[in-house]
């Protein structure tokens, strides 16, 4: 069974170049206490050509800038987008020092408070990858300390959100755009991923968010789906409503691409694990499809048992979908 880890790429970039994502991360994942005071109808994109001459600018990462009540300061917020796997230690320091080179740019061009002051900025990481965070968050712990010099150790934190070890509650209910991504991250087949589409199409069914439904499609096609759906050839997808058309005409013909795939695999290398994975996989999305077909659309917590099936339970649920009257009777508990 293939890796669920999504690898990102700058369409995961262009996501979070959109108003309405950013709100919704504040809103939904970050939700400071304070929140309820920011502007969101002034978020603006700040371009980031801040850079010093030993650091190279990240392109991953998105500064965005909002007002703090309305006709207030501005208020930063800087997003930082983790494409690597593994957990990076000294995260922290690095985040701090892009911070600092933000800090730099507004002293020069003047951009303070009417105050006098810097504006605040609150940094934000998103990663996705298979191993959970377990990185310091704050400066200080990366530091050695000696007793009597703590007044002068650096008082800084991020923020990490953990995309792909999310609690499933944090999930639900999928009312938002940042909830829709972050399910498709975790997301264990083509059945549940055709079930999140039709959510986000609902949500972004207004026509000036159509940029982002384009720019969704984008990611789904170069990192989501093949991610999911290793070796098969994914055509060019300009809307989300192409996803979930493409997805449907064509789940049909896979189960048995990649029966075949993986026995062709599995005879050139002299193996079993690759002919085993492949039919494995195309059982659960032909038994997805028969039990949509007999009971209508799954419910979500039924397409994650047949997506964590294995053989001998798919055997069995096929056998017993011939008498079962109803989902519950197929899965019980």
């Amino acid at each position: 069974m293939p890796s669920r880890q999504t690898p990102h790429d700058g369409s995961y970039r262009r996501l979070f170049s959109h108003a309405r994502m950013v709100r919704d991360l504040i809103e939904r994942y970050v939700a400071p206490p304070w929140v309820d005071r920011l502007d969101f109808s002034t978020l603006e994109i700040v371009p980031a050509h801040y850079v010093s001459e030993e650091l190279e600018q990240r392109e991953s990462d998105v500064v965005w800038r909002l007002r703090y009540e309305p006709g207030g300061d501005w208020f930063y917020i800087y997003i930082l987008i983790e494409f690597q796997s593994s957990v990076a230690r000294f995260m922290a320091i690095r985040v701090l020092t892009y911070i600092m080179l933000l800090y730099e740019d507004l002293i020069r061009n003047r951009r303070w408070t009417s105050s006098r002051k810097l504006p605040p900025v609150v940094p934000i990481v998103l990663y996705n990858g298979e191993n959970k965070w377990t990185a310091p968050l704050q400066v200080a712990d990366l530091l050695e300390s000696i007793p009597g010099q703590e007044r002068h150790v650096p008082r800084f934190e991020y923020q990490v959100i953990d995309e792909g070890h999310l609690p499933r509650e944090r999930l639900e209910p999928l009312d938002n755009p940042v909830a829709g991504v972050f399910q498709l991250e975790q997301s264990q087949g083509v059945e549940e991923i055709r079930r999140i589409i039709d959510s986000l199409l609902d949500i972004l069914g207004d026509p000036e968010l159509r940029e982002l439904r384009q720019d969704m499609a984008t990611w789904l096609r170069r990192a989501v789906l093949p991610a999911r759906l290793p070796g098969i050839e994914i055509p060019e997808l300009q809307d989300l409503q192409e996803a979930k058309i493409m997805l449907a005409e064509r789940a049909a013909r896979w189960p048995k691409q990649w029966m075949a795939e993986g026995y062709e695999k599995g005879l050139k290398e002299g193996r079993k694990e690759g002919r085993k994975a492949a039919l494995l996989e195309g059982q659960r999305l032909a038994l997805s499809e028969q039990v949509g077909e007999r009971f209508g659309p799954l419910e979500p917590r039924y397409e994650r048992l047949i997506a964590a099936a294995s053989e001998a339970q798919l055997k069995q649920w096929r056998k017993d979908i011939l008498s079962a009257t109803d989902p519950c009777d197929l899965f019980p508990g």
